[in-house]
């Protein structure tokens, strides 16, 4: 796990970083304006100039106040205020990376759909745009309760920084397949035969995408308890929170919830539960936790410092900051897996023989395929609840809703329902 990969600085020297860029950005556009007043009869890239006017006023406005707004500051408004820089998110970095790459693949495959350059560039911006905030939106739904934030506008805030974490697959595949949607719709081009060239590009996606989220520490597995591969997370990661909030992580192992906490079953020997004189047949009311203001001198990209107390048949025992493990216990390595056979999916729809000739035949396979290796992801997977009051979790209900409409999608294949795409030429819209 590795959340922050570095800091982008807040000074070269004695000047702001982004603020130098900004001024620069600004600095060129008045001299670019200055030239086309003096020579508007000779300038050959005036046309340029006034077309990017725009983009340059707004990324001069994005690098000279909204990133150094987000800059991470220690003691932010007091004397003694430090300034780390912009971090830049594993999360974010391998995210962007499975963007591009996705582009890449979809590019190749919808060439040989006819679809021209500048119609692919527009279905991109619909596909992508539409896939994060689908992908965003449905995370901001389903844990709006766990959202930093106490006010509206502070959870409101917290829902825009998609680049650490919290972007639902199946919520950015609802979404890009909206887009995607919108785009055949406006442009009168057959989606199914589209959809097949695109699936591809959504597993190499998905395989960097699970990478970020090995990085980020979210989508974690249960607890290993057997010789299977496993790894740990460090101090503060979201394992590390749960089984520390479950008790686990101290030594308790706990049963049936009593109405005023769950019954601890059993205390692992030499654990720290035992050490505090937590014994078998006590109820864990909960645990509480607080993540210290960072030591400087620890550097910005250590663990962070805790504390916090137990709460044990009403009695509370404190935990002091050198107490607490420096690492979770062995969990599975979902991300890993994940990312695996993403990877494995991509190489099985990119080499479908014949997908041309048989429209839906991949759209139909990637969804039945994906959908039951989900399904048995989720099981290893502890960070989702059941719902509807079963233990099946939301991913696996639509995964099984999706295994159905792939279902579908080869039944309609075999039977010529799906006719192949026509060429396209037209300007994009």
């Amino acid at each position: 796990m590795r959340q922050t990969l570095f800091f982008l600085p807040h000074q070269l020297g004695p000047l702001p970083l982004f603020g130098l860029v900004s001024w620069s950005m600004l600095a060129l556009l008045t001299y670019a304006v200055l030239i086309l007043v003096l020579n508007r009869k000779h300038a050959p890239w005036q046309e340029t100039v006034q077309e990017g006017i725009v983009n340059w006023i707004v990324g001069a406005g994005i690098l000279g106040f909204l990133l150094p707004a987000i800059e991470t500051r220690i003691g932010a408004g007091t004397a003694d205020e430090m300034i780390l820089g912009l971090p830049v998110r594993g999360y974010g970095v391998l995210l962007m990376c499975g963007v591009i790459s996705a582009v890449w693949v979809a590019n190749r495959r919808v060439e040989r759909q006819g679809i021209s350059r500048e119609a692919f560039m527009s279905l991109s911006l619909w596909t992508v745009v539409i896939g994060l905030l689908g992908a965003r939106l449905f995370y901001v739904i389903q844990k709006w309760d766990e959202l930093g934030g106490e006010t509206l506008s502070s959870k409101l805030w917290t829902s825009f920084q998609f680049t650490e974490g919290g972007l639902v697959v199946y919520g950015g595949a609802m979404g890009g397949l909206i887009g995607i949607l919108i785009w055949t719709v406006r442009n009168r081009v057959r989606p199914i035969p589209l959809i097949d060239a695109i699936i591809p590009a959504f597993f190499i996606g998905l395989a960097f995408g699970r990478l970020g989220c090995l990085l980020n520490g979210c989508c974690y597995g249960g607890v290993c308890e057997s010789e299977l591969p496993a790894i740990t997370f460090p101090r503060g990661a979201p394992a590390y929170i749960d089984q520390l909030e479950s008790g686990r992580l101290l030594g308790m192992q706990t049963g049936r919830d009593t109405g005023n906490g769950q019954t601890i079953r059993q205390v692992v020997p030499g654990s720290w539960a035992e050490q505090h004189g937590v014994q078998s047949g006590q109820s864990l009311n909960r645990v509480d936790v607080r993540i210290l203001p960072l030591d400087p001198q620890l550097g910005p990209l250590s663990p962070p410092q805790l504390e916090g107390t137990v709460r044990v048949d009403a009695r509370g025992v404190p935990i002091p900051a050198d107490e607490f493990p420096d690492r979770s216990l062995p969990v599975h390595p979902s991300q890993i897996y994940a990312s695996i056979s993403a990877a494995l999916l991509f190489l099985w729809t990119f080499w479908i023989p014949d997908w041309t000739r048989h429209p839906g035949w991949v759209f139909g396979s990637g969804l039945i395929a994906y959908g039951i290796l989900r399904v048995l992801e989720e099981i290893i997977r502890v960070d989702e609840a059941g719902q509807f009051g079963t233990s099946i979790s939301i991913s696996q209900w639509i995964s099984i809703a999706g295994i159905s409409l792939g279902i579908g999608l080869l039944i309609g294949t075999r039977f010529g329902i799906f006719a192949p795409q026509r060429p396209m030429d037209s300007t994009p819209q």
